[in-house]
C-alpha cells in the first residue's frame, strides 16, 4: 500500500476492511516449509496498532468557529458547518476539496489530517473494496482511535451501508458475542454513508504473510477455528449469512494475541432474503454458489474449511484462475458434484455435460478425486482432516452446521500427537 502521509486518500484497488486492540493467548507459528509462490486475488493491506496520546476534548459551536476560526474553513465548510451543533475537530491540513468530494467512481476523497463530520481526524487508509473505503481516524469526542467505512456515494451504496449497520446492530445486541466486530456509530457525511467501528489489528492473510506463508501451529489454528465457529453460530442463529468469509475478513484484536473478530458484513444477508447471487471471494466460494444452485448458511462453513486449510498449509486449497477453473479444482480434490445439486443449477449447460459431469474449458470431463485433502496435508491430525472433509461436503444438506462443528472431536480435543508441534514438516 502506498504511503498516505502527503497524499489525498482515494480509491486504489479492490476489496477489504479494518481495525485494532485487545488480548488473549500468544501466537506461535508452525514450521511448514515455504510453499511455491502464491498468486492470490487482489488483497488490501490492513491496519496497525497505534497508541494515541489523550488529547483535550474541545467542543465549539458553529458560531464560535465562524467567528474565531473562519480562516481554517473552505468556502464549502463555511456553509456546511451550521449543520453540526458540536464541533470537535476542523482538520489540520491546508489542502481541502471544495465541493467535489468523490471521484468518478463515487469513492470519497480527502486528505490525511482532514476531518469527517467535524469530529474524526483522518489518519490513514486501511483498505478499499467494491462498496467503499475504510480509513483509520481519531475520534476527538470519545478520545479513541477508530476505523470508519465510507461507502461510495449514491442510493445503492447507502442502502448497502444501512443494511450492514442494521445487521451489526442486531448481532452486537443479540447476545454477548466477543468475536464479531463492534459498531460504534453511523452517520451520513457529504452524501456518503459512514459506519464507525472499533479499531483492530492485522488480518489472517497478513498473519500468514508475516511468516512467509509457512502456516501456523495446530494449537493456534484450533483457537482461531473455535472463535470463528462460535461467531458463525451466533450469526446463523440470528438468521443471517455472512457471505464473504475469508482470511482478510478475520482480524486479530491485538498483534501477537489469538483473539479474533469477524468483520465486513457488507455482503451479509438474511437467510430468508438473499439479495445477491454473486457472493463470496473466489478461493472461498462454495460450489453451489458457483453453479447457482441456491445456497444457505452452509456456504460459510465451506469458507471456514478453506480458511483452516490455508492457515495450516500457508496457501489456499482451491486456487482457480477463474470461476470455471475454481470448480475444476474442487472436483479434482473433493469429487463429483452430486446429481441433485447439478439438477438445481441454473448454469448447468455452462459447467456440465449432458450426463451431469463437470467439463473443463476444452470440453473434456474433469477427473474427480485425483488429489485428496489428506494427500495435500499428509502430516496433519486425522481429526483435523476429517473436520475439513465435513466442511467440504459437496451437498450442503450433508455439510455440518456451526453447532455440530463445535462438537467435532478435533474441536473438543483428544490425546493425538500433534505432528506440527512435534516439528514435523508438511
Amino acid at each position: 500500500m502506498r504511503s498516505l502521509s502527503l497524499l489525498p486518500i482515494s480509491h486504489t484497488s479492490n476489496k477489504s476492511i479494518i481495525e485494532k486492540s485487545d488480548v488473549n493467548s500468544s501466537l506461535d507459528f508452525g514450521p511448514n516449509q515455504k510453499p511455491s509462490k502464491r498468486v492470490p486475488p487482489t488483497r488490501s493491506s490492513n491496519s496497525s496498532n497505534t497508541s494515541e496520546e489523550t488529547k483535550p476534548c474541545i467542543i465549539m459551536s458553529p458560531s464560535k468557529v465562524l467567528l474565531e476560526h473562519h480562516d481554517k474553513l473552505s468556502e464549502f465548510e463555511y456553509k456546511e458547518i451550521a449543520n453540526y451543533p458540536e464541533i470537535y475537530f476542523l482538520g489540520k491540513t491546508k489542502r481541502k476539496y471544495n465541493g467535489k468530494f468523490c471521484d468518478d467512481r463515487l469513492y470519497y476523497r480527502s486528505f490525511v489530517g482532514d476531518h469527517l463530520a467535524y469530529r474524526y481526524e483522518i489518519q490513514k487508509l486501511l483498505g478499499d473494496g467494491s462498496f467503499g473505503i475504510v480509513i483509520q481516524c481519531y475520534d476527538h469526542k470519545m478520545q479513541i482511535p477508530v476505523a470508519i467505512k465510507i461507502l461510495r456515494k449514491g442510493k445503492k451504496f447507502t442502502k448497502i451501508g444501512e443494511m450492514e449497520a442494521g445487521v451489526l446492530d442486531i448481532l452486537n445486541s443479540n447476545g454477548e458475542d466477543d468475536n464479531i466486530i463492534k459498531k460504534y456509530e453511523q452517520f451520513k457525511f457529504r452524501g456518503h454513508f459512514c459506519i464507525v467501528y472499533e479499531l483492530l489489528s492485522l488480518d489472517l492473510y497478513q498473519f500468514l504473510k508475516k511468516n512467509e506463508f509457512r502456516g501456523a501451529s495446530m494449537s493456534i489454528i484450533k483457537r482461531i477455528a473455535v472463535q470463528i465457529i462460535i461467531a458463525l453460530k451466533h450469526i446463523h442463529s440470528s438468521d443471517f449469512i455472512h457471505c464473504d468469509l475469508k482470511p482478510e475478513n478475520i482480524l486479530f484484536k491485538a498483534e501477537n494475541k489469538s483473539s479474533i473478530r469477524l468483520i465486513d458484513f457488507g455482503s451479509a444477508c438474511e437467510k430468508t432474503n438473499k439479495i445477491f447471487t454473486y457472493i463470496q471471494s473466489r478461493f472461498y466460494r462454495a460450489p453451489e454458489v458457483i453453479i447457482d444452485a441456491g445456497y444457505n448458511e452452509k456456504i460459510d462453513i465451506w469458507s471456514l474449511g478453506c480458511i483452516l486449510f490455508e492457515l495450516y498449509k500457508g496457501v489456499p486449497i482451491f486456487q482457480g484462475m477463474n470461476e470455471h477453473d475454481q470448480l475444476c479444482k474442487i472436483v479434482e480434490i473433493i469429487g463429483d458434484i452430486p446429481e441433485a445439486i447439478v439438477q438445481n443449477s441454473k448454469r448447468r449447460t455452462i459447467f456440465f455435460n449432458e450426463n451431469g459431469k463437470l467439463k473443463d474449458r476444452t470440453g473434456e470431463v474433469v477427473k474427480p478425486g485425483v488429489k485428496s485433502v489428506a494427500g495435500l496435508i499428509k502430516n496433519a491430525e486425522k481429526n483435523f482432516i476429517d473436520f475439513l472433509l465435513e466442511c467440504f461436503k459437496l451437498n450442503p444438506n450433508e455439510r455440518f452446521d456451526a453447532e455440530t462443528a463445535l462438537s467435532h472431536p478435533w474441536i473438543k480435543g483428544n490425546k493425538q500427537i500433534n505432528n506440527r508441534n512435534s516439528r514435523t514438516f508438511n
